[in-house]
């Protein structure tokens, strides 16, 4: 029993005659009509009843046609899988990110991922930047996305610089700092810091605050609403803080050192490194952190 026959049972199904079905077939009424029988033979059954032109099924013919369907589709999944390996694209891919970058974002971009390479799974993990290089190192996900540091040790892993980010210190535009013409270092420390946490060496670290005096989250998105909300004041990325600078939520306090940038990269395994998967990626993300900084 071949695919082609299947497909061309189904499509007399459909259209009723074996002139319609060559037609939408784009083959001879000789090439429908011999496939048929040769299905026909091959199953020991008579699959319709013909009156002139027109075709009926019969009742076996009948009680096939969903499990013919269900053939060709698991026949198009197999020829769509043997595809899609010929073409270089991952069977399965792990990302590790930090949330640097707004969800609706990430949402739009995998949305997309999907849609370009349906049959790529994939798995997602959200850790802070700190902790994405040993997720990599450590084999725990194929390749990962955000503002880290760069590794520490050397292994086979494939730095790329995707964008440089703006980070800013900002508060909550009704806090005290956002009242001063001037910020200094001084009134820094004597408000709360909202920083990034990570684990180390099985501890919760703060990551390097200015003060003593602080609230450290995991996520980005923990801290920017923290600082909405008047808790203190933070250094954040500015794709993930734009909505809320535009309305007024935030503002950028005035301090000599309020603007400046860390690089957003990509830190590939030796599995992901040059994977068809993971070049889309890269290049989407390159595109979208090019359209925020313009």
């Amino acid at each position: 029993m071949k695919t082609s026959q299947i497909q061309i049972f189904l499509t007399i199904v459909r259209f009723g005659t074996v002139a319609a079905a060559a037609r939408e077939l784009g083959r001879s009424r000789t090439t429908v009509s011999t496939a048929l029988a040769a299905l026909e033979d091959e199953l020991g059954a008579q699959l319709f009843e013909r009156s002139g032109n027109q075709l009926q099924l019969t009742a076996v013919g009948h009680s096939i046609v969903t499990d013919c369907r269900r053939f060709d589709q698991v026949a198009g999944q197999i020829m769509a899988r043997c595809e899609h390996h010929l073409s270089g694209a991952e069977t399965a891919l792990r990302i590790g990110r930090d949330d640097s970058l707004p969800e609706s974002a990430w949402r739009r971009i995998l949305q997309r991922l999907k849609q370009r390479f349906p049959h790529t799974s994939i798995a997602v993990y959200l850790a802070s930047p700190r902790e994405l290089p040993a997720l990599v190192e450590n084999q725990s996900v194929d390749v990962c996305y955000g503002l880290m540091p760069e590794p520490t040790t050397e292994g086979y892993e494939w730095r790329r610089e995707l964008a440089d980010v703006r980070m800013l210190t900002v508060a909550a535009s009704s806090h005290p700092l956002c009242q001063l013409e001037r910020v200094t270092q001084d009134d820094l420390v004597t408000h709360t810091e909202i920083t990034l946490a990570s684990i180390r060496d099985m501890r919760l670290e703060p990551e390097s605050p200015e003060t003593a005096n602080y609230l450290a989250f995991t996520q980005y998105e923990l801290i920017r609403d923290s600082v909405i909300d008047g808790a203190g004041w933070a250094d954040l990325p500015l794709p993930l803080i734009r909505e809320a600078l535009a309305n007024g939520e935030l503002t950028t306090i005035h301090h000599r050192s309020a603007k400046w940038w860390k690089v957003f990269s990509a830190l590939e395994s030796e599995y992901a490194q040059g994977g068809a998967v993971v070049g889309w990626l890269g290049n989407e993300l390159e595109i979208y952190l090019a359209d925020v900084a313009s």
